[in-house]
């Protein structure tokens, strides 16, 4: 019978973990100083645990942002999921120092890009609030406190600020509702989607064509206000993750390159949390290096091109991987990048993408000699974890049978 308690603890570590596959080390990782969590801050509903707590995520963010290899986008992700840093109504908050959403546990897809500033306790938070002191005030019998830390994105020394214990509702009064443009482009994201039912080339086309389009809005807008200041060039971008711009899985990002090294997330259409992010050593599920191959599309004497790598499908929830230093997901994806150089010492990248897999590039077609077809992801994570247990349990039953077989 030892042998079969041996299988069983084997069988249970390898289900452990398929279920979780690698947790960031910023979520509780070693450092100075306290590690107050999202629940023991709500439990004391006191000043001092919650600052203790607000200092606590500070110096994760702090860390992440010094690491520069896309650790800010997931440290995001656990902000908003029920754990170290939220627990029930208290969560953390990152607002630019305009009162800007730029991360919420909460409400981030809903208010990304909105302002808070317009809440009265929101905006004297943000006035006070220090980069080595936070600032505190007991609201709605509950104590709340910020603290500002300088982003992996920043312009001009501009700051961001850290709230946490602040619990709202997604329209309470004062929050400031992002006011987009009325604005068509030629080409939209829906024409991109469409366009995968006609033909492979016509689908790549179609890309580029909307890409060219968000780089001629751009530069349209910059020449408007004379504008060469990243921050200003790109005040208002969050519009472009709405509207014409994105369609189910079809959207914009920005990247900003660098004269060496990796380029850093300015923007993005379907995840706000990977603003900041710098793309250095991202690698898929392939072993594809993410930021390497987008810098050598736009290095070429076109500027642009076409890349090819696996990433999370905003409309499938089995593709998503959530490891540091990892794509966040295992669909194919297929974009087109332009770089657009001359705003300032800044270049940066344009691009967007479709998901699946394309006749002629190593996969299978649905839709005839020039065809589209999405490639099948949706049940691959749920049928590699079952076929592990099945592997695992017919080991333990074998080990069980020999053992009985002795007696």
């Amino acid at each position: 019978m030892q042998s079969f308690r041996n299988a069983t603890v084997v069988l249970a570590l390898v289900l452990f973990g398929v279920s979780f596959p690698g947790a960031s080390a910023f979520a509780d990782g070693d450092h100075d100083g306290s590690q107050t969590t999202a629940e023991q801050a709500g439990s004391a509903n006191d000043r001092e645990t919650m600052e203790s707590f607000v200092l606590h995520a500070k110096r994760h963010i702090d860390a992440a942002v010094a690491a520069e290899t896309g650790s800010t986008a997931a440290l995001y992700k656990q902000m908003r999921e029920e754990g170290v840093w939220k627990d029930g109504s208290v969560y953390l908050i990152i607002l630019r120092e305009s009162g800007t959403v730029v991360n919420h546990g909460k409400y981030t897809k809903s208010l990304y890009g909105n302002s808070l500033a317009g809440i009265p306790v929101v905006k004297n938070l943000i006035s006070e609030a220090g980069e080595e002191k936070p600032s505190c005030v007991e609201h709605n019998s509950k104590w709340v406190c910020a603290v500002r830390y300088t982003p992996a994105v920043s312009t001009a020394g501009a700051k961001n600020v850290l709230i946490g214990g602040f619990d709202h509702e997604e329209e309470a009064d004062g929050i400031v509702s992002l006011v987009c443009p009325a604005y068509q482009p030629e080409v939209t994201a829906q024409d991109v989607s469409d366009s995968q039912y006609v033909s492979e080339s016509h689908a790549l086309e179609t890309l580029e064509s909307f890409v060219k389009e968000s780089i001629k809005r751009f530069k349209a807008r910059a020449a408007q206000d004379a504008l060469v200041d990243r921050q200003k060039a790109l005040d208002g971008v969050a519009c472009w993750g709405r509207g014409p711009w994105k369609s189910g899985p079809i959207y914009l990002f920005i990247m900003s390159k660098p004269a060496e090294g990796a380029p850093t997330v300015v923007f993005n259409g379907n995840n706000s949390e990977l603003t900041g992010s710098r793309f250095e050593n991202v690698l898929d599920e392939d072993g594809v290096d993410v930021g390497e191959v987008i810098l050598k599309a736009v290095e070429t004497e076109a500027m642009g091109g076409i890349v090819r790598y696996k990433w999370d499908n905003p409309v499938i929830e089995e593709d998503d991987l959530s490891e540091v230093n990892m794509s966040p997901g295992r669909s194919p994806k297929i974009s087109y990048v332009e770089a657009l150089p001359g705003f300032g010492n800044a270049t940066y990248i344009f691009g967007s993408g479709i998901y699946g897999t394309l006749e002629g590039d190593g996969g299978s077609s649905d839709g005839g000699d020039d065809g589209c077809a999405v490639a099948g992801t949706g049940a691959e994570p749920a049928g590699a974890v079952f076929s592990m247990f099945l592997a695992a349990f017919s080991l333990c039953l074998a080990l069980w049978r020999r053992e009985r077989s002795r007696k």
